[in-house]
C-alpha cells in the first residue's frame, strides 16, 4: 500500500488557509467546471486568499483540485464542482485545528479516491491512527515520544498496518526493509502536525502530553470509522467528508491545567485547544532554541534570568495566532512568528485583556491572525 499526500503545497494546508479556501469552494457549490477565460474559482479564492493558485495559464480546479480534495473540501461529480459537508461547516462554523484533525484522522484511509488506483476491495488503511498508536506504544516501551519518517516506512507501511489494530498489535511491531519514496508520506506528517499535541522538529514527529493518560485519551477519539465505499471518487470524497461532529479533543483540558488556564478557557473549546498549544514543552524548547534572548519578557520587558537566576526557562509561551488556529512547529521562522514569550505575570494579564476584548466586541475567537496581532499589540501598548 502506497501512502500518498499532495506534494510541495504545504503552504496550502495550513489550517487558516483551510478555512479561506473552505469559503471560496462554498460559494461557488454546484457549478460546472470553469475554464480558462471565465474561472470563477480563481475570482471567489481571491476574494479570501492571499495565496497565487499558479499558474495563471491554468484553471485553479485543474492545478489544485488533489490540495481541495485531500483538504476533504471539495470534489467533481458528473463535470460540477461540489463542496463537500465539511466545507460548507468549516465556511459557516467556527472550527478549530482539534477538531478538524481529529475528523480528518478518522476519515482519511488509502487506498484513496482523491488517487489513481482508487479499489474499494483493497483493505483500507487509515495513516494518522496507526501513526499516533505506534507513537504511544513506542513511548511506552521507550519512553520515546517520537517517530521518524523512515520509522513509518519500515514499521508501518512495511508491515501493512491498517490503523485499526488495537495498542498491543503496535507494541509487537518489528522493522522491515523499506526502499519506497517517503517524500509524499513526509507532507502528510507536516500537515497533522497542526494538531496542537503534535510539533514536527525535523527529522522527528512528537507527541507531545504530559503523560500516558493523555495520550491515551487522545488515541480513543481518533478512531477510524469504517464504512462501505462507494466505488465512484467523486461520490466516496461526498461521503468520507459527511457526518461532521465535533470532536471531544476540543473539550479535552490537560489534566495540569493552571486557575489561570480554567479561567481563560472555560467553555470554549477553541480556548482549551489554544491553551494546549500554550502549555507544549517542545514548543518552549523550540521557542528558547532558536530566539535572542528568549529569557526577556515580550510584553513588560522583565529579563526573567536576571530577576530570577535560580529558575531559568520561567518565560511562558504565547500563542498569537486566532484561537482556532495552530502554532506549527515547522522552522525557526514559523515558530518565532506565530509565539511569543511573555513571564507569568503578562500572560495571566493578556488571557485577562482577550476575554474582555471578546466579551466587548462579541465575538469567541479573532477574525484573523492579523486581528490576533493588534490586540496584542494593543494590550502590550498598555503595560504601564
Amino acid at each position: 500500500m502506497i501512502w500518498r499526500f499532495d506534494q510541495g503545497r504545504l503552504d496550502y494546508f495550513n489550517f487558516d488557509e483551510i478555512k479561506r479556501m473552505a469559503r471560496g469552494l462554498s460559494n461557488i457549490n454546484g457549478v460546472i467546471k470553469p475554464d480558462i477565460h471565465n474561472d470563477i474559482l480563481r475570482y471567489e479564492l481571491s476574494k479570501y486568499s492571499q495565496r497565487p493558485f499558479a499558474p495563471n495559464t491554468y484553471t485553479v480546479w485543474r492545478n489544485y483540485k488533489r490540495v481541495f480534495a485531500c483538504a476533504l473540501l471539495a470534489t467533481e461529480v458528473n463535470g460540477h464542482i461540489v463542496a463537500t459537508d465539511l466545507c460548507k461547516i468549516i465556511n459557516a462554523h467556527q472550527i478549530d485545528a482539534d477538531d478538524y484533525f481529529a475528523f480528518f484522522a478518522q476519515k482519511f484511509y488509502y487506498p484513496s479516491p482523491i488517487f489513481e488506483g482508487y479499489n474499494i476491495n483493497e483493505q483500507q488503511v487509515f495513516p494518522v491512527p496507526a501513526i499516533l498508536k505506534f507513537i504511544f506504544a513506542k513511548y511506552i516501551h521507550t519512553g520515546q515520544n517520537n517517530v521518524t519518517i523512515e520509522e513509518i516506512g519500515t514499521f508501518l507501511i512495511k508491515n501493512n498496518v491498517t490503523g485499526v489494530e488495537p495498542l498491543q498489535y503496535y507494541e509487537k511491531l518489528t522493522p522491515k526493509t523499506f526502499d519506497g519514496d517517503l517524500r509524499q508520506v513526509r507532507e502528510l506528517v507536516r500537515f497533522i502536525s497542526q494538531f496542537s499535541f503534535l510539533k514536527w522538529d525535523n527529522p522527528y514527529l512528537y507527541f507531545d502530553v504530559f503523560d500516558q493518560n493523555e495520550m491515551a485519551n487522545i488515541i480513543s477519539k481518533i478512531e477510524p470509522i469504517v464504512v462501505a465505499r462507494n466505488p465512484e471518487p467523486g461520490i466516496e470524497l461526498l461521503n468520507m467528508s459527511s457526518g461532521y461532529f465535533n470532536s471531544t479533543l476540543g473539550d479535552y483540558t490537560i489534566q495540569r491545567m493552571e486557575s489561570l488556564d480554567k479561567e481563560f478557557s472555560e467553555g470554549n473549546r477553541t480556548r482549551v485547544t489554544h491553551v494546549r498549544t500554550e502549555r507544549s514543552t517542545k514548543l518552549k524548547d523550540f521557542y528558547f532554541k532558536y530566539t535572542a534572548s528568549p529569557e526577556i519578557c515580550n510584553m513588560c520587558g522583565l529579563d526573567t534570568h536576571l530577576k530570577y537566576p535560580w529558575a531559568p526557562y520561567i518565560i511562558e509561551i504565547h500563542h498569537l495566532l486566532p484561537l482556532s488556529s495552530p502554532a506549527r512547529v515547522e522552522s525557526k521562522t514559523t515558530s518565532i512568528q506565530d509565539v511569543t514569550g511573555i513571564c507569568p505575570t503578562c500572560h495571566r494579564a493578556i488571557h485577562k485583556y482577550y476575554n474582555n476584548w471578546f466579551l466587548n466586541n462579541n465575538k469567541n475567537d479573532f477574525d484573523s491572525r492579523n486581528e490576533a496581532y493588534t490586540v496584542y499589540q494593543e494590550a502590550k501598548r498598555n503595560v504601564c
